[in-house]
């Protein structure tokens, strides 16, 4: 009787072969890095993607990515990531000292965030949920509020003359 292929009797994978990536080790299978795949986690990481984002696209687990870029870091093969980077803010242009393991930062201040928004409306999506659309209480033109729902007046000048100002002609 010939045994079934794959089966305890079957020689023909010999022990501790690696076929493509694949090390069968008795009977339990193992899954091995390429050396293409190792250069390529170290490209993905030094050009500065997540290890989730290297783990989907090249089809590792999550963890095998976590031990190869940590593995390289001891041998120096990455730069260890609690090396403080400098950015520059988009409004002032003031440089950042970017600190470890934190969410880089954009800009210097509240202040200078504020300023390029207000100044970059139009990279707002139009169809966004954010933008309401009202009549202004005091001059009854149409205008659009981003983010604020209750918002009833147009510009500040409008809430002034509303609030402290009567027009002979509305009788107040």
């Amino acid at each position: 009787m010939r045994p079934h292929p794959g089966g305890r009797n079957d020689r023909s994978i010999p022990k501790h072969q690696t076929i493509t990536g694949v090390r069968f080790s008795g009977f339990k299978q193992e899954n091995t890095m390429t050396e293409n795949q190792k250069t390529r986690i170290l490209e993905m990481r030094r050009l500065g993607c997540n290890y989730r984002h290297i783990a989907a696209t090249l089809s590792l687990p999550e963890g095998t990515v976590k031990t190869c870029c940590l593995r390289a870091a001891k041998k120096g093969l990455l730069g260890t990531p609690s090396e403080p980077a400098t950015c520059t803010c988009k409004e002032c242009g003031k440089e950042i000292i970017k600190v470890a393991k934190r969410k880089k930062r954009i800009f210097c201040s509240d202040a200078c965030r504020q300023k390029w928004w207000s100044s970059h409306q139009f990279l707002i999506d139009p169809n966004s949920k954010a933008h309401h659309h009202h009549t202004c209480a005091h001059c009854n033109k149409p205008f659009t509020a981003y983010g604020n729902p209750k918002r009833k007046f147009c510009s500040h000048d409008c809430y002034i003359k509303s609030r402290y100002y009567q027009d002979v002609d509305d009788g107040r």
